[in-house]
């Protein structure tokens, strides 16, 4: 099927955005986030409709995307709590570390012990959560991580699995199998796990996390 003049424009800009590193320069009071701005009027956008009681954040490197959350989630609730996971946090800038409102888990986020940690959150923080996953991004390793949520998220919960873009999607031609290629085959193993939200997705044109905005069942 061929593709439309619009998402041809929407490619080029996705492409535009990713190659020139732009997203590089990204920063949330001064913090890199690493991001596609879109996305992250998007997800604040969610945070507004779903009023979460915890934010889990696998793949923290300098802490820009934990505070910006922190600092919208807890402007919607002020008891919000943000949990990011990441290997190492020596990058994590001041600002992002004496959050308060951050809670810094240094391991792996594929490590069987997380599921334990989070259900132990989502009991003193009940409401509702918001997942994003953009740690290591081959596939194995995201389907690892949807695998471990799967025990630890609930009906109403809202999960992005961003970098689905790469290997091709439309940037990174040729990278490997990851993120995009992980959903599609968890998918195909839970189906009813998630629904696809689409229109969220497609609301700004294009996304870093294609296929991966995902509403639990």
């Amino acid at each position: 099927m061929s593709s439309s003049p619009v998402s041809d424009v929407f490619d080029a800009y996705h492409r535009w955005y990713y190659d020139t590193e732009v997203w590089e320069t990204v920063e949330f009071l001064g913090v890199p986030c690493l991001k596609s701005v879109a996305d992250m009027w998007n997800y604040q956008e969610i945070l507004t409709a779903l009023k979460p009681a915890l934010v889990v954040e696998f793949g923290t490197r300098f802490g820009g995307a934990a505070l910006y959350f922190s600092v919208i989630g807890r402007a919607l609730n002020p008891a919000l709590r943000v949990i990011s996971v990441d290997i190492s946090h020596v990058d994590v800038h001041s600002l992002a570390r004496t959050d308060p409102g951050i809670h810094l888990m240094t391991c792996s986020s594929i490590d069987p012990g997380i599921a334990a940690h989070l259900l132990a959150w989502r009991e003193a923080m009940p409401g509702p959560a918001f997942f994003i996953l953009d740690s290591d991004h081959r596939k194995a390793h995201v389907l690892a991580e949807m695998e471990l949520l799967r025990g630890v998220t609930r009906s109403g919960d809202y999960l992005i699995v961003e970098d689905g873009n790469i290997n091709g999607n439309p940037v990174l031609p040729g990278w490997g199998e990851g993120p995009c290629e992980a959903v599609a085959a968890y998918r195909e193993k839970y189906p009813q796990d998630y629904q696809h939200d689409q229109a969220r997705e497609a609301k700004f044109g294009f996304t870093f996390a294609p296929g991966g905005f995902l509403v639990r069942q």
